[in-house]
């Protein structure tokens, strides 16, 4: 009989990775409902934002997944920013009557900044800027997602069928940690190449009698703001990812929550032809996870939740909020939220309610749900405190209380510790005991038999890919994306520059310029220097490293940089010098473009390869034919220089230069 069983778990597991049913089946059911505003309504996500969306780019749904048909589970993925509390009891109310739980509910929103605000989300952005109308429409909105959610988890419901239950863990890589630190503290966003990230991408799947894929949940840890703050209705990567999704598994309905990636951006952004290009990704690896091989569930979740406080700083006195009202804006309303609730209430909450819970399959997995926007270093310190290879952690779930940041995040300070937490009404900073607090119950619910070995390996998902890894990667996509014909000439033509191209940054002057450290998407080059359009004649002179290859009458130089801020006022944009002689201009751009001179003896060509809303960073090319202003030692002195005034567009000039290597790789990536 020993035998016997044995034989049967190793049939059992071949069996499972050419993914073929294996073991018990569970009652599934599983649906969508299309939760598009039907008229004009205000977006949450951006606190600049006062008008309502603009048209709609992509629809926005609710998704529902059901397991179980006694003691049943729900998880419903919205298209949204976040769900508050208010939303999320009341969903659950209803649901109550249909044999879910409320302690079984979980309502997990992807974080897209693209969709309608609810009522009770971010409270103190609207505060004192809305009239009547507009909160008029957020609450018919409101009303009208909890019933389009209610609508698809009872759907869900009514189409149960046996199924097995499997999942794999992946990677994606496209998120980057967005906080800048220098001397130890915050000082912007931008990109770190080196603090925390989550790559991990773990998939659920469900399958019928038949081995077809009926239901496919993805999990990433990055901040769902690849399109920027266009005020459009879009579910930018996360709503791409599950249109991708069901594309490869024809039939399946998708579910894409986030995990722990409060301070991961997606890298680049700016777009929607790189939300698509991100959520193809993780459409991809789901279907390599479901092709290469899964490990089955056997059968039910078991359910454990808690609702703990989590604890501030003392609040201030009143004499402090009195003093508040005087600073306007965001400021100036917690402050008149914070008075009120001393004049009702008599004192200040020093503490968040705060709610989680564990799903555990057996001793297969465990999917941790945390509630609001919280930071990877809380996914680091778990997957190295638990069994990282069977652990799940989503965020942005059932509550949305703000950002959760870990003592390394209140130690540096900045937006996620300091500046984000005016938005959603509470009075000060975190404690640092909160993150002890809060990974020691999770830890509690997940239960010894997760907890980490003593030989546990760490995650190989927290090392994020080199820069130039990302960034070669990233080109290669984008270069055979969908090119004009325009750009395709231009591509054509650099991929000979590229193989001749000479380094062309050596010895940096500046008048009147910028130096600041500068992180872009993939952490490729860590020092540039900026001049502006705010005066004109503000110049960046630098001289081009001797010898340089010639090939024929060409002489080709590269260098990296960047032009930005495409949205101040357009002036006549900058000039490009050759031994202090102007050649050509050109300006800001995020496009594939190329400037010539009136005489074609200089042509500048710009690459991007990666983009934000309005800011662009990449590769310069600089062709140079007939006469050329080589010294004897082979040098060429460049500079750029300012034609406008009065805007802050800007051109940026990366002093550690691509080297020949790279340039191989580029014309590799170009190819």
């Amino acid at each position: 009989m020993i035998i016997c069983f044995r034989l049967s778990l190793i049939i059992c597991f071949a069996l499972a990775s050419k993914n073929s049913l294996c073991g018990s089946t569970v009652s599934v059911g599983v649906a969508k409902v299309d939760v598009t505003p039907k008229g004009p309504v205000l977006l949450a996500g951006y606190g600049g934002r006062t008008t309502e969306h603009q048209g709609v780019d992509r629809p926005l749904w609710a998704r529902a997944l059901v397991i179980g048909d006694e003691k049943r589970v729900a998880v419903l993925a919205l298209d949204n920013c976040g769900v508050p509390q208010e939303v999320t009891n009341r969903l659950a109310k209803r649901l109550a009557k249909h044999g879910i739980s409320p302690d079984r509910l979980v309502v997990a929103a992807t974080h897209t900044h693209n969709a309608p605000t609810l009522v009770g989300y971010a409270a103190v952005v609207w505060m004192g800027r809305t009239t009547p109308e507009q909160d008029r429409r957020v609450a018919e909105y409101t009303e009208f997602v909890i019933d389009k959610m209610e609508e698809a988890v009872l759907a869900a419901l009514d189409r149960r069928e046996p199924m097995q239950l499997e999942w794999a863990q992946g990677r994606a890589t496209f998120g980057g940690n967005r906080r800048v630190i220098r001397d130890g503290k915050w000082t912007g966003f931008g990109f770190q190449r080196h603090a925390p990230v989550d790559h991990s991408m773990p998939v659920l799947a469900a399958r019928d009698s038949s081995g077809k894929v009926r239901a496919v949940w993805a999990n990433y840890a990055c901040h769902c703001t690849t399109v920027g703050s266009r005020n459009r209705v879009g579910g930018d990567w996360a709503g791409f990812a599950n249109d991708w999704m069901e594309e490869e598994f024809a039939g399946a309905v998708s579910l894409m929550t986030i995990g722990c990636g409060a301070d991961v951006g997606p890298q680049p952004s700016g777009s929607l032809q790189v939300a698509e290009e991100h959520g193809r990704s993780i459409a991809a690896e789901a279907k390599r996870l479901l092709t290469d091989g899964t490990i089955p569930l056997g059968g039910m979740p078991s359910v454990v939740s808690r609702r703990i406080q989590l604890p501030l700083t003392k609040p201030k006195p009143r004499e402090h909020w009195q003093e508040q009202l005087k600073s306007g804006g965001f400021d100036h309303q917690l402050a008149k939220a914070m008075l009120a609730k001393l004049d009702v209430q008599g004192s200040i909450p020093a503490e968040v309610s705060y709610p989680l819970s564990v799903w555990k399959f057996g001793n297969e997995l465990a999917m941790v749900f945390l509630a609001g926007e919280v930071v990877v270093d809380y996914a680091v310190r778990l997957k190295r405190e638990l069994d990282w290879s069977r652990l799940w952690i989503n965020a942005w779930v059932n509550d949305m209380p703000g950002y959760i940041p870990s003592r390394r995040v209140l130690e540096e300070g900045g937006y996620e510790a300091d500046f984000s937490q005016v938005y959603y009404e509470q009075p000060g900073r975190y404690d640092p005991d909160v993150e002890d607090k809060l990974v020691q119950a999770v830890r509690e619910l997940a239960g010894e038999p997760f907890r980490a070995r003593a030989d546990q390996e760490p995650s190989p998902y927290h090392k994020p890919p080199s820069g130039e890894t990302l960034t070669f990667k990233r080109l290669a996509n984008w270069a055979t994306g969908g090119r004009t014909k325009q750009e395709i000439r231009i591509l054509q033509k650099l991929q000979d520059y590229v193989r001749v191209a000479q380094p062309a940054v050596g010895i940096v002057s500046q008048k009147g310029s910028e130096e600041t450290e500068w992180f872009n998407y993939a952490g490729d080059h860590d020092h540039r220097r900026f001049i502006r359009q705010q005066k004109t004649g503000t110049e960046l002179a630098w001289l081009t490293p001797p010898t340089p290859k010639i090939a024929g009458s060409t002489l080709v130089y590269c260098f990296s940089g960047g032009v930005g801020w495409e949205t101040e006022p357009k002036t006549d944009g900058f000039a490009l010098l050759l031994n202090g002689e102007e050649k050509l201009r050109f300006d800001v751009t995020r496009q594939l473009t190329r400037w010539a001179s009136e005489d074609g003896t200089v042509e500048l060509t710009y690459l991007p390869t990666w983009t934000s809303s309005v800011d662009s960073g990449g590769f310069f090319f600089v062709a140079l034919t007939g006469r050329i202003p080589v010294d004897r030692n082979g040098v060429v002195p460049f500079a750029v220089r300012s034609l406008g005034q009065g805007s802050k567009r800007w051109f940026a000039l990366d002093t550690q230069q691509p080297d020949s290597g790279k340039l191989l790789k580029l014309g590799q990536a170009l190819d």
